[in-house]
């Protein structure tokens, strides 16, 4: 269990950090703010999808380790 969390902890900090990271480096490489955040947002929206595929798995498998112990 302290695995996932520590797991779970990295993919949030690369979700929101890179998300921070693209607000600011965008804007040094010509895009202009709104650009730079609208791709921002979507990147971290995306990223946190992603992540959250994990999450019905892990799910899953703690209500099929319930339904065991009953």
């Amino acid at each position: 269990m302290k695995h996932n969390n520590t797991t779970h902890m990295w993919m949030m900090v690369i979700a929101c950090g890179g998300a921070l990271l693209l607000i600011l480096v965008l804007p040094l490489i010509g895009l202009s703010k709104n650009w730079s955040f609208g791709i921002a947002v979507a990147v971290m929206i995306g990223l946190h999808l992603l992540m959250m595929r994990g999450h019905s798995d892990s799910y899953s498998k703690s209500e099929k380790h319930k339904v065991a112990i009953k």
